[in-house]
C-alpha cells in the first residue's frame, strides 16, 4: 500500500557529545529533529535535573512518571487486563515485554492534558539484546502521505477530520483531529492503538484511520531502530514524534519515562497522572 520512500520519516537521533555547549546544542537538535540523546546521566536525578535545563524558563513542570521495567510492566498490564470492554467493543491493553510496542505519544490517555516533552532514561539495556527503540516523526509523515498515490486525501484527513483519541472506558470530552497546530505554533500529530470514529460518523472515517494506522505501523516495522545505553536518555518532543521499543526478555532491563509540561502545553495536571485508570475528571475539576 504504501512506497518505501515513507520510511524517511524514521528518526535516528542525534546523539549530543558532553561539552560547554551540550545544553545548546540539544535544544537546537530537539527543535529540528524532534528528538536528540545524550549520555553520561548515572542517576535518575542527573536525568531530571537535564531535562530541567534543557527546557529552561519554559519549564512549569517535570518528573518521573513510571519506571518502565519487566516487574512494573506486568503488574501495571495485569490490572489493566481485569478492565472491562467498553461499549464500542473496545479493550485496553498494556502488551508484553516481549512484544514490539505500538507507536505512540506518552499520555494520550489524557488528551490536551499530555505533556509536550518526553524524556526516556536508560539505567539498564536489555542483556545482551533486546529492547531496542525507534521514534517517528509523525508530522513528516503526514506530509509524505500527501504523495502516496493509493492513499488519497489521508493526509487531509488527519488534518482537518475531528474523531475520538479516548481509550476504551475513559473518554474524552473534546474530538480533536489527528494533526493540528496548537496555540504556541507547534504541530501536534497523534497516534496510539485506540483511535476511533466519532458515534455517528459515516465508515469512511474508520477506514481512514486504519489506513494511518497501518502507516504507522509501515515505518515502525521497515525503518531502523537503535540502542539506548545505560546512562543514556532520548529528549523527545511528544506533541511530533511517537516511540516505542522492541520486544525484550532481560528481566533487569529498566528505563525511566519522565513527562514535562513547557508553557507550549495544551494544559498542565495539577496532580500525577494514573496510567492504569485515568482519572479524567479529575482532570477538569
Amino acid at each position: 500500500m504504501f512506497s518505501s520512500r515513507i520510511i524517511r520519516a524514521s528518526i535516528v537521533p542525534e546523539h549530543i557529545p558532553d561539552g560547554p555547549d551540550r545544553i545548546e546544542n540539544a535544544r537546537r537538535v530537539l527543535a529540528h529533529d524532534g528528538a536528540v540523546v545524550v549520555g553520561g546521566l548515572h542517576a535518575e536525578s542527573d536525568a531530571i535535573g537535564f531535562a530541567t535545563e534543557l527546557l529552561g524558563d519554559r519549564l512549569v513542570r517535570v518528573g518521573r512518571q513510571f519506571r518502565a521495567d519487566m516487574t512494573t510492566s506486568r503488574r501495571e498490564a495485569g490490572l489493566v487486563d481485569a478492565q472491562p470492554v467498553d461499549s464500542r467493543g473496545r479493550k485496553r491493553s498494556f502488551g508484553s515485554p516481549e512484544e514490539r510496542m505500538t507507536a505512540h505519544n506518552d499520555g494520550f490517555a489524557f488528551g490536551d492534558h499530555a505533556p509536550d516533552h518526553l524524556f526516556l532514561w536508560c539505567s539498564r539495556p536489555a542483556m545482551p539484546s533486546g529492547g531496542d527503540s525507534f521514534l517517528i516523526d509523525a508530522a513528516a509523515l503526514v506530509d509524505l502521505l500527501r504523495d502516496e498515490p493509493r492513499v488519497p486525501g489521508l493526509a487531509d484527513f488527519c488534518w482537518n477530520t475531528a474523531i475520538d483519541h479516548s481509550e476504551p472506558n475513559f473518554p474524552l470530552p473534546d474530538p480533536a483531529p489527528i494533526a493540528r497546530r496548537t496555540p504556541s505554533g507547534r504541530v501536534q500529530v497523534r497516534f496510539h492503538p485506540y483511535l476511533a470514529s466519532c458515534p455517528g460518523a459515516p465508515p469512511g472515517h474508520e477506514t481512514m484511520i486504519g489506513v494511518w494506522r497501518a502507516a504507522v505501523d509501515h515505518v515502525r516495522d521497515n525503518g531502523p531502530m537503535f540502542r539506548a545505553e545505560a546512562g543514556e536518555m532520548l529528549c523527545i518532543d511528544n506533541f511530533r514524534v511517537l516511540h516505542g521499543r522492541d520486544g525484550y526478555t532481560d528481566p533487569d532491563r529498566a528505563m525511566s519515562s519522565i513527562w514535562a509540561w513547557t508553557t507550549d502545553a495544551l494544559a498542565v495536571p495539577r496532580e500525577a497522572l494514573d496510567i492504569v485508570a485515568p482519572d479524567l475528571a479529575a482532570l477538569h475539576r
